[in-house]
């Protein structure tokens, strides 16, 4: 009855048990042929061909015979290095991504202050932080206390402008090889982050692009623009790459109370572009809110469209 139970049970299995212990019989069957069969002809190839010619003659020579095969060990050559020349290390970058030259598409600043850190940040952040991935928060206190959930950089001056020359050298030190565009905004900025990604991705990423809302320099006359920074604006990686060298002469040279200014008139003297407000097709719109109004109550067609609102009040 055990015997039954038993057969009946392993029933399903034994093709498979079958099949296996046939197919590793045939296995070491085949394997045991090739190796008689081999060594016999791998031996006779090699004495035909000559491969051991040399070796046989001295063994002969030795009065050893052809037996003195047996005692054949390869010589291992051991790699040489010339003393001579110089020793290069090849170093391998940490991504593969950077090694073949790909970038991330969009790397975004928040510039900010003690006065609005824990109120207008705050309230950024929660409301862009997951959509912008790469985002970076810059200001100017020393030994600033970070509020949660937020990435902040301190320079250690609140100057403005030395603000945004510091921010300007350490996004080109820290993310310049690794980004495509660089968008710069205030904490009183709102800004639609879905429109802003999607607007990159329509934008050529070999240009020097400065672009935002145009804006004519305070009592000047001349065709050139800066990029309001009430209204955040964008950088190509071209650009920047250019602008750096020249970050230095325009802390030195260019005298403004207003970083956005200070840095347009920098992009302008140096490298001969002008903020614009649209490129190759693509329109920066932004709106721009009366004192005290409340954005909840804006329904006009330029509000709904616009990329950024300014100013964003703590209230």
């Amino acid at each position: 009855m055990r015997l039954a139970t038993l057969l009946a049970f392993l029933r399903p299995a034994l093709p498979l048990i079958l099949g296996l212990s046939l197919g590793c019989s045939l296995s070491l069957l085949r394997v045991s042929w090739i190796q008689s069969d081999g060594e016999d002809t791998c031996m006779d190839t090699g004495v035909n061909n000559g491969l051991f010619a040399g070796k046989m003659q001295q063994d002969s020579v030795a009065g050893g015979g052809p037996g003195r095969n047996e005692d054949f060990k390869p010589r291992i050559v051991p790699y040489y290095r010339d003393p001579n020349k110089p020793y290069k290390k090849v170093l391998r970058t940490r991504y593969i991504q950077t090694e073949l030259g790909f970038h991330e598409r969009l790397f975004v600043a928040v510039l900010t202050s003690k006065a609005t850190m824990n109120t207008l940040a705050v309230a950024v952040n929660k409301t862009v932080a997951h959509h912008f991935p790469h985002l970076l928060y810059f200001t100017g206190l020393r030994s600033a206390k970070v509020p949660h959930g937020m990435v902040l950089v301190s320079h250690g001056d609140e100057r403005p402008v030395w603000l945004m020359y510091e921010t300007m050298r350490y996004i080109h030190q820290h993310f310049g090889g690794d980004y495509d565009w660089f968008y710069v905004m205030q904490d009183d900025t709102y800004v639609q982050a879905e429109q802003i990604k999607a607007l990159v991705t329509h934008l050529s990423i070999n240009q020097d692009v400065y672009l935002g809302r145009a804006e004519e320099f305070i009592g000047g006359d001349e065709q050139a623009r800066y990029c309001h920074g009430g209204f955040g604006y964008l950088l190509s990686r071209s650009l920047l790459l250019k602008l750096h060298r020249h970050l230095d002469s325009c802390r030195n040279e260019i005298l403004s109370v207003r970083p956005d200014e200070w840095l347009g008139r920098c992009i302008i003297d140096f490298l001969g572009i002008s903020c614009v407000s649209q490129h190759q097709g693509q329109h920066y719109r932004s709106y721009e809110l009366a004192k005290n109004a409340d954005p909840e109550k804006e329904e006009g067609e330029d509000f709904q469209e616009a990329l950024t609102v300014h100013p964003v009040s703590e209230g």
